[in-house]
């Protein structure tokens, strides 16, 4: 809590010392008669520290100035007719009193201005409503939105603007939506629907239309059990199978739907081939058809090494002179290194072929292999004295004795030591394959468009 209000009161002594230094400068622009950014420096001033009475005097002084300027050059638009300037001179002086009352700053705006702006307003937007009905009459579209967007940007309520101006904006939406789908481009003609449907609406029914799109460009898949190389192969088929229906049924896509071949009233296996024209008059679009050709998968066998290193022991002793120095001795030792390294490879191929023509739709062959490795050191003593090396004979001194008593060395081993000792079995390893497999099916299908 105390930590709470220290950082407050910091915040507060910032924003204080800002303040001030905001009215120095206002005072300063205030002296040299430039009102306009005395106010805007007051105005930060205020902003900055709600408390600052000299900031707020000041902003009342200079803000009123700058208010009265703009009221006179809406004034002297008002009386020469210039109706579009006098109503944006208008809304640029009310945008400036608001600005300034926001602080709690109240400037005089006398009420009669309103009364003239509402005369402008009334003549400048009836000329510009019927030059945007005679636009949108016309079929200009562009042109008609820029005017009933002006038109909105100055009273939203103005007559029937609002309508209008959806018109001059989702028309031509509408019109290019209605070519796509009577052209068999399905996909655009549904996502231009659902554009419509999110700013306008349900305009001219294109909620009914929209739905058309989605029922005509929808692709109805059967998906047949994957076939296999060996019957070894029987069961992982079966699991992509039954993983790979359910992955394409979760998709978020509005054009693919899963057929179930046992909700249907017709035969459509013959021989023991699928009869496509019969599938097809059944509703099915496509079919899924795949076969897995290779699973392998090796536990590999974890490998022991003896490695040669030292012991490194510290010690005091007294020097010739007496003085106490410190001795190294390094014993000679070993300690054990294992490794393994465990495999899978995954090899499918598959195929999504319409039933209208037998063309091939998606294609794919599918090599996936994965694989983990450990490689870890045990010792039995103090692993914070090993230290690695070489040594020739471990009970007497060889030249090609090696002691690698360095930092990168010694961090090298002592990860090995402490090294993770769990390793994913190929089985766990060929599940990761078949999860990536069936991402790759199913992706490969989310993606397919027709129409591109």
């Amino acid at each position: 809590m105390k930590k709470v209000i220290l950082l407050l009161s910091v915040i507060l002594l910032i924003a204080g010392c800002a303040s001030k230094r905001y009215t120095k400068k206002a005072a300063k622009f205030e002296e040299a008669g430039l009102y306009e950014d005395a106010a805007e420096y007051y105005y930060q001033a205020v902003k900055k520290k709600d408390s600052n009475v000299d900031a707020k005097l000041g902003l009342k002084k200079t803000g009123q100035m700058t208010l009265d300027k703009k009221l006179s050059e809406f004034t002297a638009s008002y009386r020469q007719s210039d109706y579009k300037k006098a109503v944006y001179n208008y809304l640029e002086a009310e945008k400036y009193y608001n600005k300034v009352k926001s602080v709690k700053v109240e400037l005089d705006f006398p009420e009669y201005h309103k009364e003239y702006y509402e005369e402008a307003k009334g003549d400048y937007l009836n000329k510009k409503y019927a030059d945007g009905v005679d636009k949108l009459n016309r079929e200009d579209f562009s042109a008609a939105l820029t005017v009933f967007q002006e038109i909105k940007g100055i009273d939203a309520d103005y007559k029937d603007v609002n309508d209008l101006y959806i018109t001059a904006k989702y028309e031509p939406m509408y019109r290019d939506a209605n070519q796509y789908l009577e052209t068999g481009l399905y996909r655009k003609a549904y996502y231009m629907y659902a554009t419509i449907i999110l700013g306008a609406g349900n305009y001219k029914q294109c909620e009914a239309l929209k739905d058309e799109a989605q029922e005509k460009g929808t692709i109805t898949i059967l998906v047949t059990d994957l076939s296999y190389q060996s019957y070894r192969y029987g069961e992982i088929a079966r699991d992509l199978t039954s993983d790979l229906k359910g992955m394409i049924s979760n998709l978020d896509n509005p054009f693919i739907r899963i057929i179930d071949q046992s909700a249907l009233n017709v035969d459509i296996i013959q021989n023991g081939q699928i009869n496509m024209q019969a599938a097809n008059l059944a509703g099915i679009k496509a079919i899924l058809n795949g076969k897995v050709t290779s699973v392998r998968t090796i536990n590999g066998r974890l490998d022991k090494d003896e490695k040669p290193a030292y012991l490194k022991h510290v010690y005091k002793t007294k020097d010739k002179e007496g003085n106490v120095v410190e001795k190294v001795k390094y014993d000679k030792t070993t300690y054990l290194e294992y490794t393994k390294t465990n495999r899978a490879n995954l090899e499918l191929n598959f195929d999504l072929v319409s039933t209208d023509d037998n063309a091939l739709m998606v294609s794919d062959m599918i090599n996936l292999n994965n694989s983990d490795k450990i490689h870890y050191a045990v010792y039995g003593g103090d692993k914070d004295k090993l230290i690695p090396g070489y040594w020739k004979y471990k009970n007497r001194d060889s030249e090609d004795d090696i002691i690698r008593d360095n930092k990168s060395d010694i961090r090298h081993l002592q990860n090995l030591l402490k090294a993770d000792k769990n390793i994913k079995s190929a089985e766990t390893l060929l599940g990761e394959l078949k999860i990536e497999a069936l991402k790759q099916i199913t992706q490969k299908v989310d993606q397919y468009n027709p129409e591109n």
